[in-house]
């Protein structure tokens, strides 16, 4: 029997508010399971749980993954993270995001979508925490600060931007960021390949039920990892998907018909994305198919890559 969750009084402080209103979208999707939603959101139910615990601020990464898996607004998500957290940081320690120790360098910002597009930005802790030790360290060398002014360099958020390192020619490199190790059927996120400032998309296919498109599938590679990954994006004015249903994602080795990385959950109706599978050194595909009782989609896949080079089309 799960354990039930502490009791929240969203008048108490910021930190429980927001728990509470992360709670409230749980609730409103119908109250699944964290392990159910750890699925959808390639997060742990720890992780998960803890976000809505009320006790530290999660990371943003975190709170974006945790909405996304509840078709929560993005946008709105964003704006209240950075209203709780500003809210928070006055009191020190208490502004720090729940499992981001005071000397990490920062974590993987989210999906759905990877840098440059909109969803995956920097991560917005990562920049304050930059900034402020890069305006401490100008007081520092000056030799005089006065409070405002030390106050004004940790509330900026624009942070020196990283830059990813080449692509071997003879396999993968590390990852620019993250701090999972870039390996097949590894998360992209946890190993920090999504938010490789040169991610792209190389290729897509759409996807169809009863000749009705109702989204694309999308084979992402990220150079700086040397991998790449499958990910679905569902059309907004696309038909109703009957539900339940649920969502396979697979990139294969279209070298080595026994490689390949899966990946399947209960479809949300949301962007899903994959597992890795590296790609410098052979072509790699991606595959998409949603099903439900007794009905499925088209299988649908895009053409093999090596890298960002096309090999051959959709096989």
């Amino acid at each position: 029997m799960a354990r039930a969750e502490r009791p929240l009084d969203p008048t108490a402080d910021p930190l429980q508010a927001f728990a509470a209103e992360l709670r409230r979208l749980r609730d409103a999707a119908g109250r699944p399971t964290y392990e159910a939603l750890a699925r959808r959101a390639h997060r742990s139910a720890s992780s998960l749980s803890e976000a809505a615990g009320g006790r530290k601020l999660p990371t943003l990464d975190t709170t974006l993954a945790y909405v996304r898996a509840l078709g929560g607004d993005e946008a709105e998500w964003i704006e209240r993270w950075r209203t709780t957290a500003d809210a928070t940081t006055t009191d020190g320690a208490a502004g720090r995001p729940a499992g981001d120790p005071p000397t990490a360098a920062g974590e993987a910002h989210p999906v759905d979508g990877e840098p440059p597009e909109p969803d995956e930005d920097a991560p917005e802790r990562r920049n304050r925490r930059t900034t402020g030790a890069l305006a401490l360290a100008a007081v520092m060398v000056a030799g005089f600060a006065t409070l405002p002014w030390l106050a004004g360099g940790f509330g900026a958020g624009g942070g020196p931007t990283e830059t990813a390192p080449p692509v071997s020619p003879s396999g993968p490199l590390e990852p620019a960021m993250g701090t999972g190790e870039v390996r097949d059927g590894a998360d992209p996120k946890d190993t920090g390949c999504a938010v490789d400032p040169s991610v792209t998309t190389v290729d897509s296919a759409t996807v169809l039920l009863d000749e009705r498109v109702i989204g694309m599938v999308e084979l992402r590679y990220a150079p700086s990892c040397g991998a790449s990954w499958p990910r679905f994006v569902p059309v907004p004015a696309a038909v109703e998907v009957p539900r339940p249903a649920r969502i396979q994602l697979t990139v294969f080795d279209g070298d080595d018909a026994g490689r390949q990385a899966d990946f399947a959950m209960d479809y949300a109706g949301i962007s899903t994305f994959g597992n890795l599978l590296t790609s410098t050194r052979t072509c790699v595909w991606a595959q998409v198919q949603l099903s439900g009782q007794g009905w499925a989609s088209s299988l649908a896949r895009t053409g093999c890559w090596r890298g960002a080079t096309q090999v051959r089309p959709i096989p």
